[in-house]
């Protein structure tokens, strides 16, 4: 199998068997309160696995324990065969770009100014603008749609400067959704060499800076460009690094600033990712985002795999098998400084969490064995999103709209209307239609 593009999928024959087996995992008995709902079922705890109960009240999980007592009138959910789970974080992603298809680059490349500029890519993305200026909202709806179907409730890569995104996943960027002060959480994605100003490095908690993306002398220099800049601080996150080796891990390491890794994306790219070893021998923390559809992995499931490949083949195991899990809740949510909020199932955190089907009895081999159709439910905010048809449309009654995902019925709940939130009152189907009124090439929100 060619690391350039490795794409996992399920027979026709499994997903059919899964659809038949997807409405037993869960099993919704339906209280009065409309904002309390328990979970019971096995529970990836930050301590580990757990046999019990989880309780949300509000927006917000109230209690994690064996024996948690059921709030009067709350909604309980049985979970069975399945893992409750924190909902994922993609910590880096172009969410707007995931509109398009695949693009397959016609050669590799040295460093990202090489593909940027090339006419190969100026065609790819010649619609790009004008889309952005006429469905942009569509655009980053569609995309959190796309990462709401793999457990994703918490996504980085989106400027937050708009409010009519914000009913659907969180942007990691639009610091108000969850009570923090502006700029807490900043991003720069362009060349280092472009970047002006300073950083107020007692607001700013997490910077995540696009750095060191190709394999050249010119992708390691922009580190040294990074210092001089005094951008290299404690808060710092690194988007790639795929240039980087001892030298820089070394420095990285004393400040504790960690990498997001995208494999396949770089892999397409350039050939070759992060030196991941090396980072790991200097005690580098790693989270994954899937970077973004063109030259990405489909779904964050499929990132793993790619991860988990390369870990196993190129890495010699440099990442352990229990970190796959962190690697897309506890890790990003801590890089992110967001771990007082999301990416862990504890009492006074927000009540994102995903439901997968149990595929091993380990639950990172679990995981790295899911697909799409093993999403069984994805709560974000205290808010039933997404997942199985039977549970959903009881939770849910009439308010989410029906899709199939590679054989098995699910329901997903876009419609959200709210005060002063432009399109909140958008369906799917809506958002699908006015994409497709101005680019026939939309790509699949199912692949």
């Amino acid at each position: 199998m060619s690391l350039m593009r490795i794409l996992v999928r399920v027979s026709a024959a499994s997903a059919l068997l899964l659809s038949a087996s997807a409405s037993a995992a869960l099993q919704v008995t339906t209280g009065t309160a409309a904002t309390s709902y328990v979970l019971d079922g096995k529970i990836a705890t930050p301590t580990g696995l757990l046999d019990g109960k989880l309780v949300v009240s509000g927006d917000t999980i109230t209690c994690v324990a064996a024996n948690c007592a059921t709030p009067d009138g709350a909604t309980v959910i049985r979970v069975t065969d399945a893992y409750i789970l924190p909902g994922f974080v993609d910590a880096h992603n172009h969410v707007a770009y995931n509109v398009f298809p695949k693009w397959q680059p016609p050669k590799l490349y040295q460093n990202r100014g090489q593909w940027q500029a090339s006419k190969a890519y100026a065609t790819f993305k010649a619609p790009y603008n004008d889309l952005k200026a006429k469905v942009f909202c569509e655009m980053v709806k569609y995309g959190e749609v796309r990462a709401l179907l793999s457990g994703v409730t918490t996504i980085q890569g989106t400027a937050p400067n708009n409010s009519c995104f914000r009913t659907l996943i969180r942007n990691a960027e639009n610091q108000n959704e969850l009570g923090l002060p502006a700029n807490t959480i900043r991003t720069y994605i362009l060349d280092i060499k472009t970047f002006k100003g300073s950083v107020d490095w007692t607001r700013t908690k997490a910077y995540v800076i696009h750095l060191a993306e190709g394999i050249d002398e010119k992708s390691r220099a922009e580190f040294d460009t990074l210092k001089a800049k005094h951008l290299l601080h404690e808060g710092t996150v690194l988007v790639h690094g795929t240039a980087l080796g001892a030298a820089e891990f070394d420095q990285l390491a004393a400040l504790q600033i960690p990498i997001i890794w995208s494999p396949q994306s770089n892999l397409a790219l350039y050939g070759k990712t992060t030196d991941i070893a090396t980072a790991r021998q200097h005690g580098i923390k790693l989270s994954l985002g899937v970077d973004w559809n063109p030259t990405g992995s489909n779904n964050i499931f499929d990132e793993l795999r790619v991860a988990d490949q390369l870990n196993r083949n190129t890495f010699s195991d440099a990442i352990h098998s229990d970190e796959w899990l962190n690697m897309i809740t506890a890790y990003p949510a801590e890089a992110l400084a967001l771990a007082d909020k999301i990416g862990a199932l504890a009492p006074d955190h927000k009540a994102d969490l995903t439901v997968v089907a149990k595929q091993d009895s380990d639950v990172n081999a679990s995981l790295l064995k899911t697909h799409l159709e093993d999403v069984q439910f994805v709560m974000l905010g205290g808010r039933p999103l997404y997942g199985d048809s039977v549970a959903i449309g009881t939770l849910r009654p009439g308010a989410c709209e029906a899709l199939g995902v590679h054989g098995v019925q699910k329901r997903v709940c876009v419609k959200d209307p709210r005060p002063g939130v432009a399109k909140s009152e958008q369906t799917l189907a809506g958002i699908r239609s006015a994409l497709r009124a101005h680019y026939a090439g939309l790509a699949p929100l199912v692949p």
